[in-house]
């Protein structure tokens, strides 16, 4: 029996595996990667097909951005976005409540192992999937496949 067998069999395994991938690192997700490609490559294209991304995020409307910004930790914004540039820092702001923007700033300046800037990139990413199964933004929804 395969990996990604029990992923097939469950309903909602196809989410299940999306949303596994979305938020594993990136050292261990490859290693996922091969896996599923031998065992399946086209369940395992399909699946990265709908996997959310940091810069999807950045690419969302200001009204879905605030969204995850008003659902993610301050300090997890913060990590995420210091080595971006100063326009999406600048629209990252904008759309943040106001009594979370200095707390933001502060993170921003805050000097952490890149490891801690990627957890705060996979924070937003899992942020934005909770938002989009509620229905809060369109990102990338992903279809039921299996069971």
């Amino acid at each position: 029996m395969g990996v990604y067998t029990r992923y097939k069999r469950d309903q909602d395994g196809f989410r299940k595996l999306v949303e596994l991938l979305e938020s594993t690192p990136m050292s261990k997700r490859e290693r996922m990667i091969d896996v599923g490609m031998e065992e399946d490559p086209e369940f395992t294209q399909k699946a990265l097909g709908y996997c959310i991304a940091f810069e999807d995020i950045i690419a969302l409307p200001d009204m879905e951005l605030a969204e995850i910004t008003s659902a993610c930790p301050p300090r997890m914004t913060g990590l995420a976005i210091a080595e971006l540039g100063a326009d999406v820092k600048a629209r990252f702001l904008k759309n943040t409540m106001p009594k979370f923007v200095q707390e933001i700033k502060d993170a921003m300046e805050e000097k952490v192992h890149m490891r801690e800037v990627g957890g705060a990139k996979l924070k937003l990413i899992t942020t934005a999937r909770d938002l989009e199964r509620k229905g809060h933004i369109k990102l990338k929804q992903i279809p039921r496949i299996g069971g």
